[in-house]
């Protein structure tokens, strides 16, 4: 019967909305499942500008397969060494009120590279609204897709 119990609380605490914890624990899903950024089954860990660009960039590919997002915003990258990303993986978050901000830094194919998530909290939950590079100077909120 343990046995059971241990593997149903490990199922719930998996499949639990990851946007109840921390802010940080919302950026690490995007690590855990890179393919969760372009999901619009995911499209409620975000907010503000970025889900407005998530929505424009959609549209444009309905409308007439119009491509406005070329590399994964988590990564900075086109190609990605998720094994090597999850074993470098640092998140650094500070909170001030409803906003966060946490920095994730990690190696892809041996390139440090770092990622600045901004957050807002929206009825408890943290929800992702901006993801930037200082290195190759985006964010998302600078981002148009038409």
């Amino acid at each position: 019967m343990l046995k059971y119990l241990v593997a149903l609380s490990m199922f719930v605490a998996a499949t639990a909305p990851s946007a109840a914890g921390e802010a940080s624990d919302v950026v690490k899903l995007f690590y855990d499942d890179p393919a969760a950024l372009s999901d619009p089954d995911k499209r409620a860990l975000f907010t503000g500008p970025v889900l407005d660009f998530l929505n424009a960039a959609d549209a444009a590919w309905d409308r007439d397969e119009t491509v406005c997002i070329d590399f994964g915003f988590a990564v900075d990258a086109q190609d990605y060494d998720d094994a090597e990303i999850l074993r470098t993986l640092q998140l650094d978050e500070a909170v001030s009120g409803d906003t966060a901000s946490v920095t994730a830094q990690f190696d892809n194919f041996g390139q440090s590279t770092r990622i600045e998530w901004t957050l807002s909290k929206d009825s408890g939950n943290w929800l992702v609204s901006d993801i930037a590079s200082k290195a190759n100077q985006w964010r998302v909120s600078n981002m148009f897709c038409e």
